[in-house]
Order: structure tokens, then sequence, then C-alpha cells
């Protein structure tokens, strides 16, 4: 009984959850959490110019990410603009002028569109306000430069100190007699740090002591003023960075506006080639059968109506390829009117065709 009771016991421990294991999961989920979390103690002992230099790099990673998006939209743009112009200028050449030659032939008198204003098509209207982020200087070289003018102050200081108290006027000494009061001057200078008897070894290590201590204070000095100027610089310079970004970012927007645009109008022109193409080849059998225009010329009723029509699309298609594509570096409104207005014409000549 005692054995069979001992076994039960094992086989229910088993079959509980160690609680080390889940333990042990727990500690490793914090660790991975505290790890992707940034460590306060380690901001902390961030010195201030690494700081400065890492936002300046962020600050060249912004403004570089995004005049590189920029310039890819003005490439897309760029080649909307050449396929547009391309397709407007062999339409006209072509179809249109075809159109219009027919239409005068029959004595029909053709209403062009006449521009309001020239036509425009330009982007990125503020593409002259260029920002640039410059390194900034750790303060090290003009540190050292002073450093080096406070040790020659400090020694100067200090021999100027002993002559005067050894009754040396400093005006009346030659190469020759300053030379020779080296040793009673780095004597003097040794009874500085408590030495009664005064010893020249002394006084040159005090010499030299007191202008390295002088010049590490001002390097140190320089360097740390610096560092806090260069990290305030470098957060004004992050947050100008992200205002430019921003405003590039609108820029992209009105450039794929420009370009979508484009690609439509585009698009457009080749529908209203093959629909103007098909009332070209009525207007000629109408030419053919029915003759050129004279004054006792009466045309037939769908021969005018012919007539009519073709006046329709062309002048839909005309108002959309002279009318600017673009007003004051964004989307020209009258264009986007223009581009409804023809798709709608579009739209009904195929409904009245396949209905």
């Amino acid at each position: 009984m005692n054995e069979s009771k001992e076994e039960i016991e094992k086989v229910v421990e088993e079959k509980q959850p160690e609680p080390q294991v889940e333990e042990q999961v727990s500690k490793e989920e914090n660790i991975i959490t505290q790890e992707s979390e940034p460590k306060p103690t380690e901001t902390a002992k961030k010195s201030d110019l690494l700081e400065a230099q890492e936002l300046i790099k962020n600050s060249k990673e912004l403004v570089s990410k995004a005049e590189t998006e920029v310039n890819e939209c003005k490439i897309e743009v760029s080649t909307a603009a050449k396929e547009f112009d391309e397709a407007k200028r062999n339409f006209n050449n072509t179809t249109f002028k075809s159109s219009e030659i027919l239409l005068e032939k029959l004595g029909f008198n053709y209403s062009s569109y006449d521009e309001i204003e020239p036509f425009e098509l330009s982007i990125d209207e503020n593409d002259g306000e260029s920002f640039s982020v410059k390194d900034i200087s750790t303060g090290r070289f003009s540190g050292l430069i002073l450093a080096l003018l406070v040790a020659l102050a400090t020694v100067g200081g200090l021999v100027y100190l002993a002559l005067t108290k050894l009754n040396i006027d400093p005006q009346t000494l030659t190469p020759q007699t300053a030379l020779e009061q080296i040793n009673p001057v780095l004597t003097w200078i040794g009874t500085i740090g408590g030495n009664t008897g005064g010893n020249m070894t002394v006084g040159a290590v005090i010499l030299g002591f007191s202008a390295l201590i002088m010049a590490w204070l001002v390097y140190a000095i320089r360097v740390n003023m610096k560092a806090k100027k260069n990290l305030h610089t470098a957060k004004e310079i992050l947050e100008k960075s992200k205002e430019y970004c921003v405003s590039k970012e609108d820029c992209k927007k009105e450039m794929k506006k420009v370009d979508a645009h484009l690609r439509e109008a585009t698009k457009e022109v080749s529908n209203f080639e093959t629909i103007l193409n098909e009332k070209v080849a009525t207007l000629k059998r109408v030419l053919h059968i029915e003759g050129a225009y004279d004054e006792d010329k009466e045309y037939h009723p769908s021969s005018k109506k012919a007539m009519r029509e073709t006046e329709k699309i062309m002048q839909g298609i005309e108002n959309l390829l002279n009318t600017s594509v673009t007003k004051d570096g964004k989307v020209n409104f009258e264009s986007v009117q223009a581009l409804n207005n023809a798709k709608a014409i579009y739209a009904d000549y195929l409904a009245r065709i396949y209905d």
C-alpha cells in the first residue's frame, strides 16, 4: 500500500508544471523587453558630442531620403509630360488637323477653343529652396589652440611673478642675462610648493605641471561648452530637417497628382483619336458622296449630325490639350475640369454606339 501511494505521488508531481521553467521564461521575456527599450543609464552616459553627431546623422538621412524621393517623382512627372506632349503633337498634326480641313471643305464653321492664358506645365515651385546639413565641429582644435595659449600665459605669469619677487625688472633683461636668471627664477618657483629651501628641479616641475593643469582645464571647458552648443544646434537642425521633409512630402504629393493627371490626359488623347478617326472617315464619305460645300448645297440631316458630333469631340479634346496642366506648381483645377468633361464626352459617345 505504501509503495503504491508513493508511486501515485510521484506521477502527480511529474504532471505538475515546474515553477522554475515558468520563472525562467518570464525572466527571458523581461530581458527581451528591457533590450528593446532604451536604457536610461546608457542615454545618460552618452556624451553631448556623440548625441549631437547622431542627431546630425539622422538629419542627413532624413534630408537625403526626402530629396531622393522627390527626384524620383520628378523623373516620373518628366516622363509623363514627354508622353503627353508627344501624344498631343501627333494628334494635333494628324487627326485633329484632318478633321478641321474636312469640316472646312463641308462648309461647317468650327468654333475653335480660345486659350484664356498661356499653357503651363511646371512643378516644384519651391525648388530653389535647398537645405543642407553641415557637420559640426568638435571644438578640439580650437580647444587645443586655447590650451596652448593658456599654458604659455601660465608660464609667462609665473616667470613674471618670480622676477618681481626677485626684484628683477623684466624690461632690463637681454637674451644673455635672461639665461642667467633661469636658475634663480626656477628656484623661487620651487618655493611655491612649500619648499623653503627652493629647488630648481622642483620649480621646473611646478611650472610645467601648472601650465599642464591650466591647459587641460581650458581644453576640457572649451570642448564641453562646444559639445553642449553642438547638441543644441543639432536639435535645431533636426527640427528644420523634419520641416524640410514635410515640405518635400507636400511637394511630392503634388507631383504625384500632376503625374496621374498627365497619364489620364494622355490616355484620353488616345481615346479621342480613335473616335475622331471614325468621324473623319464619316466626313470623308459625306464629302465623297455629297460633294464639297457651295451656296446651293444642302447636306443630309445625318451628315449635319456627324458634323456637329465631330465639332463636339474636337472642342472637348482641344479644351483639354490647350488648358494649362499646372498653375503655381500645382494641378490646375480648370485642367481637371477639362479632363472630366472629355471623359464625359467619350463615355457619352460610347453609350450612344453600344446602347
